[in-house]
C-alpha cells in the first residue's frame, strides 16, 4: 500500500539536478494515479506516475510545460505517452459515477481497476482478496468500470463504478478526478492498493460466485475459447489478412481447425462433449459442437459461461485476456501461443497450489504446433489425469 493521506508516500529524484522531489498532491485521471512534484532546487514540476500495477517497476515522469518525458515508458505505446497525450485533450464529459455504501471506516484502501484492456482490469481487481483477508483493519474502496462490476467481492466497504469504456480508459476524466478528490474528503487516512498487474493468491469462486471444476463428475466437456480479433491460422496469413482487411478468412480457417480437432480428440474419447463459446458468432459448426458464443458480453452471459467453464475438464484457446476467466474454473488449460513468449502465463489464472499438478494442468503450446500433436496432448491430459494425480500425491493419499 501506499499511503496518500495524510502524508504523500513517494520518493523520487528530479531528472533535471537529482535532487530529492516533494510531493505536493496526488490526481486519479482515469487509470492514472499522479503525484504532483515539485524540485526545490531548480523549481520544475513534474507529474509522476504512483508506483501501482505496470509503474511498479516501471515509473515515469512528465514535465508537462516543457513536453519532456522520464522513465521507462517512453515510447509511441508507453504509459507516459499516452498520459501526456490525454492531458493534452482531456474529457470534460458528465459521467454518472455510481458510489455504493456498505461499511463506515476513517482509513481506507483505493483500490483502482480502470484500465484500457480487459485483462488488466480483471488482474487488477483480484488484488482486493489480499486487502479484505490481511488488511481488514481498513475499508477497501474499489473503483471498477461498469462491465466489472458483478465480479467485486463482498466484504469490500465501497464500490465506485465508473461507466467508461476500454477504448477511452486511457483518456483524462476531469469529473473522474474531481469526484475522487471530493470523496477524498471522508477520510482520515488513505492509501492506495498497489494493485499488482499479477497477483498470485486469490480464489476466483470469491470474484465470480462459481466454483471452480470438479474432478469427481464423469461427464468429460472440452470447450474452445472462440475469438474474432486473434483467430487460429498462422501468424504470417494472419498479418496478410489484417493488412487486406480480410480477417473472415482467417475465422473460416479457425472454424476448419476447431472442428477437426475436436474430430481428431473424439476418436480417442468418444463420450466426450464439445463447445465452443467466446465472443463472435460468424461461422458454422456441426451439429455434434454445441454452438455457444455470444454477439457480446454482461454480468448474465460472462456468469453463464463462467459455469460452462467450470463443467469443462479442459479449455483450449488462443493466448490472451480471453483465456483468464477459462483457466480460472475448468480442469485444464491448453493455451496456443502466437509468438508471444514474453507474455508466458499472463492470461492463465493458476488454480492449483501444486506445481507438479499446476505443470500438468496448464500448458502451453505454440500457435503453428500440428494438429495431431495437439489432439494427442489434449486427450492424454485427459485420460491420464487420475494417474498422474494419484503418483504425485501418493505421500498424502495413503498416508
Amino acid at each position: 500500500m501506499i499511503e496518500i493521506k495524510p502524508n504523500i508516500q513517494h520518493q523520487s529524484n528530479c531528472p533535471y539536478c537529482q535532487t530529492a522531489l516533494k510531493p505536493i498532491n496526488v490526481r486519479f485521471m482515469g487509470m492514472h494515479g499522479i503525484v504532483e512534484s515539485k524540485c526545490i532546487e531548480c523549481q520544475a514540476e513534474l507529474l509522476e506516475s504512483l508506483r501501482v500495477s505496470h509503474a511498479v517497476h516501471k515509473p515515469y515522469q512528465i514535465d508537462f510545460s516543457k513536453g519532456a518525458l522520464f522513465g521507462h515508458e517512453i515510447s509511441p505505446v508507453g504509459l507516459a505517452t499516452h498520459l501526456f497525450k490525454s492531458l493534452q485533450n482531456p474529457e470534460n464529459e458528465d459521467i454518472n459515477i455510481s458510489k455504493e455504501i456498505f461499511k463506515s471506516c476513517q482509513r481506507a484502501i483505493i483500490l483502482n481497476c480502470i484500465d484500457y484492456l480487459y485483462g488488466h482490469c480483471l488482474l487488477k481487481l483480484l488484488n482486493a482478496q489480499k486487502h479484505l483477508d490481511y488488511d481488514s483493519e481498513y475499508g477497501l474502496i474499489v473503483i471498477v468500470p461498469k462491465f466489472m462490476r458483478w465480479m467485486v467481492p463482498e466484504g469490500v466497504a465501497e464500490i465506485w463504478t465508473v461507466p467508461i469504456p476500454l477504448k477511452k480508459s486511457r483518456c483524462y476524466y476531469s469529473k473522474l478526478e474531481q469526484f475522487v478528490s471530493e470523496e477524498l474528503k471522508r477520510f482520515d487516512e488513505v492509501y492506495i492498493s498497489k494493485a499488482y498487474s499479477h497477483p498470485s493468491h486469490f480464489d476466483i469462486t470469491r470474484f465470480t460466485g462459481v466454483q471452480k471444476h470438479s474432478f469427481e463428475q464423469e461427464k468429460i466437456k472440452i470447450t474452445y475459447i472462440w475469438r474474432e480479433d486473434r483467430p487460429w491460422c498462422s501468424m504470417g496469413l494472419l498479418r496478410t489478412l489484417r493488412k487486406f482487411k480480410l480477417l473472415q478468412l482467417g475465422l473460416v480457417i479457425q472454424n476448419w481447425r476447431v472442428a477437426r480437432l475436436f474430430e481428431i480428440i473424439r476418436a480417442q474419447l468418444p463420450d466426450a462433449k464439445f463447445v465452443v463459446t467466446g465472443l463472435g458468432k460468424q461461422t458454422k459448426f456441426p451439429v455434434w459442437i454445441e454452438d455457444l458464443r455470444v454477439d457480446k458480453f454482461d454480468k448474465e452471459t460472462e456468469r453463464e459461461m463462467c459455469q460452462l467453464y467450470s463443467e469443462s475438464r479442459l479449455v483450449i484457446g488462443i493466448h490472451g485476456s480471453n483465456m483468464l476467466l477459462p483457466s480460472g474454473h475448468a480442469g485444464m488449460t491448453l493455451d496456443l501461443m502466437p509468438e508471444r513468449w514474453g507474455n508466458i502465463a499472463q492470461d492463465i489464472l493458476y488454480q492449483e497450489p501444486d506445481p507438479r499438478l499446476a505443470a500438468y494442468r496448464y500448458r502451453y503450446l505454440p500457435f503453428d504446433t500440428r494438429m495431431d500433436q495437439i489432439a494427442d496432448i489434449a486427450a492424454s491430459m485427459i485420460l491420464n489425469y487420475q494417474y498422474f494425480y494419484s503418483q504425485m500425491m501418493a505421500d498424502r493419499l495413503f498416508e
